[in-house]
C-alpha cells in the first residue's frame, strides 16, 4: 500500500496491517500518529506487534551472525526489512571474500607442493590438515603424497647421530674420499645412503673405531621397503669433520677396496671464506679442525673429492648474506692457491643433491640419467656456480684429473617428503658406489686391519 492510501485510511486498517506497513518502510508511526487518527488502543497494539517482531529479529540474528552464508540468506529470506539485512549482507560479502581467499591459498599451497614437496615442513601440514586448509585427501589426490608419509606426519623421529671422534692422522696407503658440502647441502645424507647401498651389494666392510657408530646409524637410516618412512637428520652445526673407515670387496674379489672417508664440516667448509678473508675463525675448535684438516690434505694417499650442492637451496644468501657459491668459491680459491689437487687427485666430482625436484619448464619431472646431468650443468651455470666450475675444470686440466674433464652427478635419496620423510630409492647412491669401486685399487693391505688390531 502507498503511503498516502494507508493515511487515509487508518479507521479501516488493523494494528496488525498497519505494524506490518511500519516494519516493511512504507510507513512511521510518527506518521501515523500526526494525522490524529490513530487512537491510543490501536497504536499501543502496533507497539506490542512491533516489538515481538523485533525480538523475533534479534533473535534470528544471533543465530544466523555466527553461521555460515546459507544461515545468513536464511535470515534475510524470513526478514527482508529486518534490522539486520545490512550486517547479514556485510558478512555474506566478507565469508566470500575469505572464501576466495581461502581458495587462493589453498591453491598456491597445492601448486607448491606438487612442484616440491618439501616446500613445507611437517608441522606445517599438520596445522594445514588441522584447520581444514587442507585435507589428506587432497594431499594424496591433488599433490601426490603417498600414505605412507600422510600416516608418518606424527611419527618422525629423527635420528640422533653420534659423531665420532676426527684422529690426528690418516693412515697411509689407503684412498681418501672427501665429501664437501656447507650445512645442509645433503651429504650427510648422502654418504649413509651410500653406506646403505654398498651394505645391500653385499661389498660393505665397517672399520671399527671412529666413526664406526656413526657409520652404522647413517646407513640404518635408510631402508628399502618402498615406502616413505625413512626420517631424515636435521643439520649437524657442529665444527667438527668426520671421519669413516671402511672397505669395499665384490664376493667374487680375493682382496677389497679401503676407503678413508672424510666428511666435511659445513661449518668447516665455511672456513675456507674466513682463511681467504683473513677474518679469525669463530672458535679455536674451527681452528683446530681446519688445520687437521690441511694436514689431511698434503698427506701422499691417493685422494677422491666429491662436492655437494644442494639444488633445493637455490644459491640463496644465508644470514652472512653469502650463497652456496660464495663458498664454494672460496674453497676452490683456497685449493687453488695450495695446490691440494696437484699430485694426489685421482678424481673430481660436482653432486647436485635433490635431483627427484629437477623439472622442466612445464613442471614435469626430469628423468633418465643422462637428462638429469644436462640438467644439473645447467643449473650449476645459470645459479652463478660458473666461477667454482671453471676453477675445477682447470683443476682438472692441469693435473689431468678425470682425463682432464670436471664430471657432475646428480644425486637423490628417492622422494622426500616435508623435508623430513624418506622414500628411499638407492638408484643414484649406487652410483657412488660404482664409482669408488672403479676409482680405488684393491690391495692385499687393508684398512680394516689398521683398526682392528
Amino acid at each position: 500500500m502507498g503511503k498516502n492510501y494507508i493515511l487515509s485510511h487508518i479507521d479501516d486498517l488493523s494494528a496488525e496491517q498497519l505494524a506490518g506497513e511500519i516494519v516493511q518502510g512504507n510507513v512511521t508511526l510518527e506518521e501515523l500518529r500526526n494525522t490524529g487518527n490513530l487512537d491510543a488502543t490501536k497504536r499501543n497494539k502496533i507497539n506490542s506487534l512491533i516489538k515481538a517482531k523485533d525480538d523475533a529479529d534479534d533473535k534470528a540474528w544471533e543465530i544466523a551472525r555466527y553461521g555460515n552464508e546459507s544461515s545468513l540468506r536464511d535470515y534475510i529470506t524470513k526478514f527482508p526489512n529486518g534490522r539486520h539485512v545490512a550486517e547479514a549482507r556485510q558478512e555474506i560479502d566478507r565469508l566470500r571474500n575469505e572464501k576466495e581467499a581461502n581458495y587462493a591459498q589453498k591453491a598456491g599451497i597445492i601448486d607448491k607442493i606438487k612442484r616440491n614437496p618439501n616446500s613445507y615442513s611437517p608441522a606445517e601440514i599438520e596445522a594445514y590438515i588441522a584447520n581444514g586448509t587442507l585435507t589428506k585427501g587432497e594431499l594424496e589426490s591433488d599433490c601426490g603424497i603417498p600414505k605412507s608419509a600422510l600416516d608418518n606426519l606424527d611419527q618422525i623421529v629423527a635420528p640422533n647421530l653420534v659423531l665420532g671422534k676426527t684422529p690426528d692422522s690418516i693412515p697411509e696407503g689407503y684412498t681418501e674420499v672427501y665429501f664437501w658440502g656447507g650445512t645442509g647441502s645433503g651429504k650427510t645424507c648422502a654418504l649413509g645412503a651410500v653406506l646403505r647401498v654398498a651394505e645391500e651389494q653385499g661389498y660393505l666392510r665397517i672399520a671399527t673405531g671412529p666413526g664406526y657408530q656413526y657409520a652404522l646409524q647413517l646407513k640404518n637410516i635408510f631402508s628399502d621397503d618402498k615406502e616413505a618412512n625413512d626420517f631424515l637428520p636435521p643439520p649437524t652445526p657442529v665444527e667438527n669433520n668426520q671421519y669413516l673407515p671402511f672397505s669395499l670387496k665384490k664376493p667374487k674379489e680375493k682382496n677389497s677396496r679401503s676407503v678413508s672417508l672424510i666428511e666435511l664440516s659445513g661449518e668447516i667448509f665455511k672456513c675456507f671464506f674466513n682463511k681467504n678473508a683473513g677474518i679469525p675463525f669463530p672458535t679455536q675448535s674451527h681452528a683446530d679442525t681446519f688445520n687437521s684438516l690441511s694436514s689431511f690434505l698434503k698427506s701422499d694417499n691417493r685422494k677422491l673429492h666429491f662436492f655437494f650442492v644442494d639444488y633445493d637451496r637455490e644459491n640463496k644468501p644465508d644470514a652472512q648474506g653469502l650463497t652456496q657459491s660464495d663458498y664454494l668459491n672460496a674453497a676452490a680459491t683456497y685449493f687453488m692457491n695450495n695446490k691440494v689437487f696437484d699430485k694426489t687427485t685421482d678424481a673430481i666430482y660436482v653432486v647436485v643433491t635433490k635431483s627427484d625436484l629437477f623439472i622442466d619448464k612445464d613442471g614435469n619431472a626430469i628423468i633418465g640419467d643422462d637428462e638429469k646431468i644436462k640438467y644439473a650443468i645447467n643449473y650449476l651455470r645459470q645459479k652463478n656456480y660458473s666461477s667454482f666450475i671453471n676453477s675445477l675444470k682447470e683443476n682438472c686440466e692441469r693435473y689431468s684429473i678425470n682425463g682432464g674433464i670436471l664430471k657432475v652427478l646428480p644425486f637423490s635419496l628417492g622422494k622426500v617428503y616435508f623435508k623430513q620423510i624418506c622414500n628411499f630409492d638407492g638408484r643414484e647412491a649406487s652410483h657412488i658406489v660404482d664409482i669408488l669401486i672403479e676409482r680405488i685399487k684393491c690391495s692385499r693391505k687393508s684398512i680394516l686391519d689398521v683398526f682392528n688390531k
